[in-house]
């Protein structure tokens, strides 16, 4: 069996469960939702490819993902201080009823919300003051993670599309020429994930350099005529 290394793209298949009560919070596998009985509906089981050392996983579980070999199949503990960290008491914050109001929102308990760009839910609704933990759900938890390596991924577009796949939902269309790649977007995307998107991928060792453009309107309008 071969080992794994950073910047190369591999394919797993993991289950991540609480340490403490062995509920499911994330998964790839499908047989394992089927026999758990996990709603599956909004879900897109199957396996994940993923390009190692870029944090395409959580930290704690890439590091010790990489003292694996491919095909080898693992059950990896990741204490509370490598996932998401303790609760802290200074994520809990009081917010008045009212600014919930200006945006027609009657706040209730156990309701998810977002406030200032951040995420929480909703703890107590007492005297005009609501009471919201901003930790992450999983602060405060050990996790075990059943993990197997199915593949080393060594086709070049099957390695590029991992990257682009893991950032954005769009449709593109690869080039490939020696060494170097270019990737159309359908449609314009951020500049920084642009950057992003390049970095990224010129960190696969077969690529020198990476290049994402968009379709000329022109060209495209003229397209649409020409069908017409």
């Amino acid at each position: 069996m071969v080992k794994v290394e950073d910047g190369e793209v591999v394919e797993i298949n993991y289950v991540g469960r609480i340490k403490s009560s062995g509920e499911v919070f994330d998964l790839t596998d499908k047989e394992t939702a089927e026999k758990e009985n996990i709603e599956t509906e909004n879900m897109n089981l199957g396996p994940v490819k993923i390009l190692l050392g870029e944090g395409y996983l959580l930290k704690g579980l890439e590091n010790r993902v990489k003292e694996m070999k491919v095909g080898e199949d693992k059950t990896i503990e990741v204490p509370k201080r490598e996932a998401f960290g303790s609760r802290q008491s200074s994520n809990i914050k009081t917010i008045s009823e009212r600014e919930f109001k200006k945006y027609d929102v009657t706040p209730r308990r156990g309701m998810p919300v977002e406030v200032d760009g951040k995420r929480g839910k909703i703890l107590t609704v007492n005297n005009g003051r609501v009471k919201v933990d901003f930790n992450h759900p999983l602060a405060g938890r050990d996790l075990v993670y059943d993990v197997e390596i199915l593949r080393k991924v060594d086709d070049l577009e099957e390695q590029v599309e991992a990257v682009l796949d893991f950032h954005v939902s769009r449709e593109y269309e690869i080039e490939l020429d020696s060494k170097n790649v270019k990737i159309v977007f359908e449609n314009e995307i951020d500049e920084k994930v642009i950057e992003k998107l390049e970095e990224e991928v010129e960190k696969l060792e077969k690529v020198e350099k990476a290049e994402i453009s968009f379709p000329d309107p022109d060209k495209v309008e003229e397209s649409k005529e020409d069908s017409e």
